[in-house]
């Protein structure tokens, strides 16, 4: 689709053209190719003669078509060249370029919201090779954007902002604005354009955690109780501190927690015991959480997976994708 800014220029260049050939064709009887080339010529003031000799009423409208396409024709040029010199050609198209990629996206991540918390989430999905459209109203937060990353300069409680991330195919989305009544309602727009969204939302004022799960947030962050709580556990016990830290970061490859949903097609489904997982795969079974919503945590051997359960696992990133690859089917 012609960019609007380049359309109007280029539409009027034609309308000019256009009068000059009709005008040509009507008045002299020439061809249409012979008043096109008179057009284009007296348009261009190239000057390179008449095509046929004009009549006097020809002469006349070659006056006055003189002084509409040499002002008109001189304006839609000026507005062209002055479109791609200030850089907003090349602006446009890679908007449309954006926007065509994001209308092709599914089970792609949505963050609202690129400030210090909106980052590290990005980082995280990044890391993950996730694929991520990140909203924020502010041009300059985008300068610590890394290449290759989709972003959208707009309102994220807007419902045409968020249809435009591609919020109707998205696999989730994080709320990370520092207004909590932005959030709650981010959420709950974001929660009737896409009723299977997982939805994380941040809150900072105390109570606000319950608006937020009403207006249909999936998971609640906080913060500063949720760094508060942190730092207590690593002062309290610094080495599980430790451990958990490496689990749930993205610095070690090697130890990398994760969550499968087991497939129809998969045939690890029965017992833990029988299945064998930590001796094929090289993965530890931390919790399952089962179809009925039930979630069974340090499952014993009698455990089992079937059809429609997850499994959060722990391991190397090269065993986990083994692993996910059997538990879906694939």
């Amino acid at each position: 689709m012609l960019i609007p800014e380049l359309r109007r220029p280029l539409l009027l260049l034609a309308a000019v053209l256009s009068v000059g050939v009709l005008g040509f064709r009507i008045i002299e009887g020439w061809t249409w190719i012979e008043s096109m080339w008179m057009a284009l010529i007296t348009m261009t003031t190239i000057g390179f003669g008449e095509v046929h000799p004009l009549s006097p009423l020809g002469r006349v409208f070659g006056m006055v078509y003189i002084l509409a396409a040499v002002g008109t024709g001189g304006y839609a040029v000026a507005q062209l060249s002055a479109y791609i010199v200030e850089g907003r050609f090349i602006r446009d198209v890679r908007k449309q370029q954006r926007a065509r990629h994001m209308k092709s996206l599914r089970n792609h991540y949505i963050v609202v919201g690129y400030g210090r918390l909106g980052r590290e989430v990005v980082e995280d999905l990044r890391h993950h090779r996730a694929s991520v459209v990140v909203v924020d109203n502010e041009a300059h937060a985008f300068e610590h954007l890394g290449t290759g990353v989709l972003h959208l300069r707009g309102d994220g409680s807007s419902d045409e902002v968020l249809r435009e991330a591609g919020i109707e195919h998205a696999r989730a989305l994080a709320i990370a604005t520092p207004s909590t009544a932005v959030n709650v309602y981010i959420t709950l727009s974001a929660r009737q354009l896409n009723p299977n969204l997982y939805i994380s939302t941040r809150v900072e004022e105390q109570g606000a955690e319950e608006r937020a799960r009403r207006a249909g947030a999936n998971a609640i962050v906080s913060p500063f109780p949720s760094a508060g709580s942190q730092m207590a556990h690593r002062m309290l016990h610094p080495h599980a501190a430790e451990f958990v830290e490496q689990l749930v970061s993205r610095r070690n490859p090697e130890l990398v927690l994760d969550d499968i949903r087991v497939g129809s097609g998969s045939a690890l489904r029965g017992r833990l015991v029988d299945l064998r997982l930590r001796e094929r795969f090289g993965v530890a079974i931390i919790a399952i959480r089962h179809a009925d919503g039930r979630m069974e945590t340090v499952p014993g051997s009698q455990a089992s997976l079937d059809t429609g359960d997850v499994a959060v696992v722990a391991g190397s990133e090269d065993a986990i994708m083994t692993l996910r690859s059997a538990l879906e089917g694939g």
